[in-house]
């Protein structure tokens, strides 16, 4: 008995296809020079196919697309045409075709220093790296380079493609940090309505939420893509069914699984060729585990045989190592162990290799680094700019709006303040006319026998007396004046005065006394003569035992506080 060890190589994921597919939305639809039309219809053909995931039809538009090229003499559409065909090469499994197309195509770019076709070969390269030679650190230095060119040219969309990319090169290494990548891909495409970028974002979302065990976030992620796909009529179903296969038996729903890997290999035909392995791969461990072994070594020889035919090396160790588990699982421990042990050769033979390539990856890594975390300060940077100048204009519309609010307010205020103090002046001088009128009139009333009527004239009486204390002598200003005291002046006691004053007034005792206090106030503010009379020797004057009460009083009496109409007043 033993128990195989996991593949020391980083699987490649049915998600590759899928998401290094994309790479040809990279490259421009209707960009370029004015050419032949001819040529600009093939280019756009190139590009529908490629958006469509169509890299067959892409293919062979591509090549009608050199001939035009050749035939007008134009190396712009010639670059173009050799682009699009050595991308979907290195895609289909044509690798050693395609690198050399690519190769030709960055030599006529550079050549006509064009940065957007510059961006989308090497981009290009970065997938020729992950495919063919499984160095995703390679890889994602062509990206890292790639996502420079779009920021400079200023291309959102193709940062968002690349970013694509470099959520598919952590699906590999099932780096789940590469979330984020994904994230922003599909929140960009489904901000700005582009169907593609949502599509190719969702699934990695699905693939990395998958390996990182959140299978519920995995399924929404995967329907949506699902979706889409559907919608938007995708040539690329396989990996789509392979990936929801994948989400199911990770979550022990082995019917649903099977029920969808056999939708995947209906489709194998339409699948790119990094994809086929990993449909059979999928289909051989679903089918291991519902203990049907035997099929499951069928899934695994004819996976191995497409491994071979497109030589994609760093899927063979799956095989193996799966087909090792299902001996095991029969009892054939002999067998097993031959198949194990030709598991760790096929691990072995690429160390060498791999320990050549680390020495470089080091290197290369530290350069990713550095790139990734410049990137990110630049972002933040530019966060915190845009944040800090939204929060500016925020603060300066809010204090221009207060300052418009009081401006208005303190307008307002002065035309009522102006009123008040207008009308006051006209009031005091009504009321010293019809004073002067009823002074020059000689009152005369007849003796009455009746008891009431003689009671409501010494009511009337009385409350003529007060008046005449208050208006002539001025009693009001003293202020210890009390109640007892003010009856004692008018010959009656404090509570009949209450009542009297009551009565006649409709105010309580203190409310009629500080009335007096207040008119003469006005009356003395009023005048701009007596603007210089200090406010706290006015109201001592005028009977108030603190300016507290005076400043209160007068508020609620007249609407201002002493001071501002004295200052109004004088303004008129």
């Amino acid at each position: 008995m033993f128990r195989p060890l996991r593949n020391i190589l980083p699987a490649v994921h049915a998600v590759r296809a899928v998401c290094l597919l994309i790479c040809l939305a990279l490259s421009p639809a209707v960009f370029g020079a004015t050419a032949d039309s001819d040529c600009r219809r093939l280019k756009d053909s190139c590009a529908l196919a490629t958006s469509s995931s169509d890299h067959r039809a892409a293919l062979l538009a591509g090549k009608r697309l050199q001939k035009e090229a050749d035939r007008a003499n134009d190396s712009y559409y010639l670059a173009y045409a050799l682009y699009y065909q050595g991308i979907s090469n290195v895609i289909l499994g044509n690798s050693a075709i395609g690198k050399s197309q690519l190769d030709k195509a960055l030599e006529l770019a550079e050549k006509a220093d064009d940065d957007t076709l510059r961006l989308s070969i090497i981009n290009g390269f970065g997938i020729y790296e992950a495919n063919v030679h499984v160095n995703y650190t390679r890889a994602q230095q062509h990206f890292y380079r790639s996502l420079e060119y779009a920021v400079k040219i200023g291309d959102p969309l193709r940062q968002a493609l690349i970013e694509c990319n470099l959520a598919e090169i952590a699906s590999i290494r099932r780096d789940t940090t590469g979330l984020k990548y994904a994230r922003n891909c599909y929140n960009w495409g489904t901000a700005n309505s582009n169907a593609h970028v949502s599509f190719t974002g969702a699934y990695h979302c699905a693939n990395l939420y998958n390996i990182a065990g959140d299978h519920a976030a995995a399924l929404r992620y995967i329907r949506e893509a699902d979706r889409i796909s559907q919608r938007e009529n995708y040539a690329e179903r396989a990996a789509v069914y392979n990936l929801y296969a994948s989400i199911y038996a990770s979550t022990g729903h082995n019917a649903e699984a099977l029920e969808y890997i056999r939708k995947a290999v209906t489709h194998a035909s339409g699948a790119q060729g990094a994809t086929l392995p990993e449909i059979y791969r999928n289909y051989a461990h679903i089918l291991a585990d519902l203990g049907r072994t035997a099929e499951s070594d069928r899934m695994i020889q004819r996976g191995m045989e497409i491994s071979d035919s497109l030589q994609i090396i760093s899927s063979v160790a799956a095989f193996l190592e799966q087909k090792a588990l299902n001996l095991e699982r029969r009892g054939d421990y002999r067998r097993a162990l031959e198949a194990y042990k030709a598991y760790k050769q096929s691990c072995d033979s690429s160390y060498a290799e791999r320990q050549e390539q680390q020495i470089n990856e080091l290197r290369v890594r530290y350069d990713i680094d550095k790139r990734e975390h410049e990137a990110d300060i630049h972002r933040l940077l530019l966060r915190d700019e845009k944040r800090k100048t939204t929060i500016l204009l925020t603060v300066l519309a809010s204090v221009t709006l207060i300052l418009l609010i009081l401006g208005r307010y303190y307008w307002r205020q002065k035309r009522l303040y102006r009123k008040i103090v207008i009308s006051n002046r006209e009031s005091l001088a009504r009321e010293e006319a019809l004073m002067a009128r009823v002074a020059s009139l000689t009152p005369s009333c007849a003796e009455s026998n009746d008891a009431a009527e003689r009671s409501i004239l010494h009511s009337e009486d009385l409350f003529a007396r007060l008046s005449q204390l208050m208006e002539q002598e001025k009693i009001y200003r003293d202020s210890n004046l009390t109640r007892d005291r003010l009856a004692e002046l008018l010959g009656t006691n404090r509570t009949y005065l209450t009542q009297i004053i009551t009565q006649h007034s409709g105010k309580g005792y203190y409310q009629f006394i500080n009335s007096y206090r207040i008119k003469e106030a006005v009356k003395i503010l009023s005048d701009p003569a007596n603007s210089s009379y200090p406010l706290k020797a006015l109201a001592a004057d005028l009977g108030f035992k603190s300016m507290t009460t005076f400043y209160k009083t007068f508020q609620e009496t007249v609407g201002m506080t002493p001071s501002m109409y004295r200052d109004t007043a004088s303004s008129i």
